[in-house]
């Protein structure tokens, strides 16, 4: 008998062993490593995809993600749950409790920082934007300060508010003539591409002046003057088909590239398409570009005029380009006009500055045409105001309307706000371990907070205080109070009065502490145009219902159904106008 001798593996096989065992290694290290203790879907740690797949499933059904985030506070149980979206990062928390995002965002700065996703939002387009740094970035701080007199009341009310009056009066203008060619019937119209444009307008006459200006609104109207009521079309939905006027490129620019947000917000390496961004839309950043860097040198030149202007503010521009000769000359170097950071700061104005109002007054035009009985009330309201200017068959100057306290309009402003969820992501990253209702959050990690949170839209999560950190229970809660009603419909229900408490007079008084909302953030690192933004709403809501009664619109023209971009807007946004009673 031969000798048996036993054959020995072959080096391919060992190969092969050694990568399959080193690829199983780097499969089990891709997958996701949740915090402990803090509920999460369990099917998604076991996927290198995560939270992923279901997120997308949704996005087959609906357009916003911030229901799909809630719905795992629901799905657990929990005012605090962890979700696994981008993939190969730490997982997102998500908090949905008022109490403890305005403890986060108010009182633990130390503890959470930017960049979050706002600074995804503008890295591709606008890295050098200030919210993308960090709060103790001596960058931020200088930038920072070419931005801080432009909400002063002064600026506002002097500079920006005639610049808005006039912009929002053209947009007056443009709805009389499609109410006059919706006839006597009062057919709707779609009027979202007329507020986009109007509130780009409105930011683009405060940051750059309205001198040199031929506005998408007054090319509409134009075109709309020489029509008659039977040459427009009804659409079988019953919505008027009413020709759009062509908009001029630049602002073209600004409205496609807020476009691009959208994509950035829903990818699972939102960094990394942002990063294509300015290749992809070569064409639109330049003309972006060259469109400030013009603006920069009219207003250079301005700081020069020979006329006697030397020194006199127009405009944002003007006033961030005096701020950057103040600080240039105080460090005894040369003033940086063209700067990246100064093109990213005015980009960034005029992007937030018109998609923050466009989309709240959508909203506000939806919830005050659904309430007929509170849009009587507030204008009656406000020709009690501006007596003056209803008398003498008038409209309300920009001097009246920023200037008269009309506790009505400011409480309806707010429940507007508190309503349209405009910014419906509020969030944060962790600059160290921190712990948050009794779970340690590690350094690192991205902390949501969702505006529609328990507390404001809904009834709060019951949560005892001895989970609360020190800085909630040091400041006493909070300043903020808190709905009393007990159930989802009572708290989401539009009421104005809501936000007004009676005196010892029995007379009503507007009061923003009396209740919550997240619609433009908190704290040192919160939204910063948030001034700008009351005086938009405030100026667009007087001269819309000074002039119109919003009517009732179809159902099939009035679904609330959102679309989450750079902002939670409605997909649907038309009107039936009539003149005020």
């Amino acid at each position: 008998m031969s000798n048996m001798v036993p054959s020995q593996p072959s080096s391919l096989a060992i190969a092969s062993g050694i990568l399959f065992f080193g690829a199983y290694v780097f499969y089990r290290w891709l997958l996701p490593k949740p915090i402990t203790g803090i509920p999460y879907n369990t099917k998604a740690t076991k996927s290198i995809f995560g939270d992923l797949p279901d997120m997308l499933e949704h996005l087959k059904h609906s357009k916003a993600v911030t229901d799909w985030m809630e719905g795992h506070n629901h799905r657990h149980n929990s005012p605090i749950v962890q979700v696994f979206f981008y993939l190969f990062q730490k997982p997102v928390v998500i908090i949905n409790d008022f109490k403890e995002a305005q403890d986060i965002l108010m009182r633990r700065g130390k503890e959470f920082d930017k960049p979050d996703m706002i600074s995804d939002l503008l890295y591709g387009l606008a890295r050098e934007h200030h919210s993308t740094l960090k709060s103790n970035d001596d960058r931020f701080k200088s930038q920072r300060k070419w931005l801080q007199d432009l909400m002063s009341q002064s600026f506002l009310h002097g500079v920006t508010g005639p610049h808005l009056h006039k912009t929002f009066m053209e947009l007056i203008q443009l709805w009389q003539e499609k109410m006059r060619l919706s006839g006597p019937e009062h057919h709707p119209f779609l009027v979202k591409p007329d507020i986009t444009h109007s509130a780009l307008e409105a930011i683009w006459a405060a940051m750059f002046g309205t001198g040199e200006t031929a506005t998408i609104t007054m090319r509409q109207i134009d075109l709309l003057s020489s029509l008659k009521p039977e040459s427009i079309q009804v659409h079988p939905d019953g919505a008027l088909d009413i020709p759009e006027a062509d908009r001029a490129p630049t602002f073209d620019a600004i409205l496609r590239l807020t476009d691009t947000f959208e994509g950035v917000l829903k990818s699972p390496f939102p960094r990394i398409y942002g990063w294509f961004l300015p290749y992809r839309f070569a064409n639109l950043v330049k003309l972006k570009n060259n469109l400030i860097i013009d603006e920069i040198r009219k207003a250079e030149r301005r700081m020069h005029d020979i006329n006697g202007e030397q020194g006199k503010v127009f405009n944002a521009v003007d006033h961030m380009l005096h701020r950057e000769s103040q600080q240039a000359a105080k460090e005894g170097k040369k003033p940086q006009y063209y700067s990246k950071p100064m093109i990213a700061e005015i980009f960034g104005l005029l992007v937030a500055g018109h998609d923050t109002t466009s989309t709240t007054l959508m909203w506000s035009l939806k919830w005050l045409a659904g309430h007929p009985t509170v849009q009587s009330k507030l204008r009656t309201e406000l020709r009690d105001a501006y007596s003056a200017a209803f008398a003498e068959g008038r409209v309300p100057t920009s001097h009246e309307i920023t200037t008269t306290p009309v506790h009505y309009l400011d409480a309806s402003i707010e429940e507007l706000v508190r309503c349209s969820q405009t910014a419906a992501i509020t969030s944060r990253t962790s600059t160290t371990n921190a712990v948050v209702l009794g779970h340690v959050i590690p350094k690192g990690t991205r902390v949501i907070m969702l505006g529609q949170s328990a507390g404001i839209l809904k009834p709060s999560h019951n949560i005892p205080d001895s989970l609360r950190s020190p800085t909630y229970h040091s400041a006493g809660g909070g300043k903020i109070g808190a709905w009393d009603e007990t159930s989802a419909e009572e708290m989401a229900a539009f009421k104005p009065d809501r936000w007004l408490k009676t005196e010892a007079d029995g007379s009503k008084v507007f009061d923003a502490t009396l209740g919550p909302h997240l619609g433009f953030g908190a704290g040192p690192r919160g939204c910063f145009g948030r001034k700008l933004a009351y005086l938009e709403l405030r100026l667009a809501i007087v001269l819309i219902l000074w002039h119109f009664e919003l009517q009732k619109v179809p159902d099939n023209l009035d679904s609330y159904e959102p679309i989450e971009q750079l902002t939670h807007n409605p997909i649907q946004c038309y009107v039936r106008l009539a003149p005020a009673p």
